[in-house]
């Protein structure tokens, strides 16, 4: 296999119309053409009042995006974001109106709160705040974000559709909900705003299982356990990801859907434009 990417699309109709639910499929098979989703299980959701289309899909043999943009973008919708992650790469990287041309970034994802599970029952070793006992974690209320990878692909074929079944979760993910389908072997976080919190996965941390949440929902985990990955074997930290466009911090998407009080701190966003200034290998 190769060219496995995934990618979350948002078509967000006319200020005067709406996307029904039969409309909302002729986008997703527009967006999969002749090829179907290329090992990534399809996901279709409305919003509120038909305002928008959800679509998620694997592009890596499907290229029909590229004519839909300029056939229908500005013409029968009023725009359409993109949150799309390559298997080669670790991050997700976000775009607007046009998948060619158009500006791209590291996309951010927020969270506030976190959940942490010691090997010896105590409050994590960071001092930069006060820890609350619930639920059997240690859990710490913080307005945060970060980057990482959302890699949706499963066994689901080289030629998926939406009626393809999706295989069973691992009885393990079961307490993982998602919007669409989660990230099960997951990339560890980047860029980790505040910066304090990449202490709970240092080499001395008594951290065992970490959470991030937004809003109540899980978004991201990480657990250390001895699982085999890639080239690596015995202990390590095993990421799964559910990030989705309601923890979408990326500062362009945020003045779009007017939640600008979202907004992570101006230094973590110019952070996150040198590196991606720099990543000149991820860009195309």
């Amino acid at each position: 296999m190769s060219n496995i990417y995934t990618d979350f699309v948002r078509v967000h109709a006319r200020p005067d119309d709406q996307i029904n639910e039969v409309e909302a499929q002729w986008i997703a098979w527009m967006l999969l053409g002749r090829n179907g989703s290329y090992w990534v299980p399809v996901s279709i959701r409305r919003g509120p009042q038909g305002r928008y289309a959800d679509i998620q899909y694997g592009s890596g043999k499907s290229p029909d995006i590229v004519s839909f943009c300029s056939d229908y973008v500005g013409s029968h919708y009023s725009t359409i974001w993109g949150r799309h992650y390559d298997e080669g790469g670790s991050e997700d990287v976000i775009w607007q109106d046009d998948v060619n041309d158009g500006p791209r970034r590291f996309c951010r994802y927020g969270f506030d709160e976190v959940r942490v599970v010691t090997a010896d029952g105590q409050p994590p070793m960071v001092p930069e705040t006060s820890w609350q006992r619930r639920e059997g974690a240690w859990c710490v209320e913080v307005a945060g974000s970060y980057r990482t990878g959302n890699d949706r692909s499963a066994d689901v074929g080289p030629c998926a559709t939406p009626t393809t079944d999706v295989p069973d979760p691992d009885p393990a993910d079961l307490p993982f909900p998602t919007p669409t389908t989660p990230t099960t072997n997951g990339d560890e976080l980047t860029g980790i705003d505040p910066s304090w919190l990449a202490a709970l996965t240092a080499r001395d941390s008594t951290a065992t299982s970490i959470e991030y949440r937004w809003r109540g929902r899980l978004v991201h985990s990480a657990s250390f356990q001895a699982v085999e990955r890639y080239y690596e074997t015995g202990p390590s930290w095993h990421h799964r990801a559910a990030d989705d466009w309601d923890n979408c911090l990326d500062p362009e998407f945020l003045r779009f859907t007017g939640a600008t009080d979202l907004f992570a701190p101006a230094e973590v966003y110019e952070r996150d434009r040198q590196d991606w200034e720099s990543a000149t290998w991820y860009r195309r």
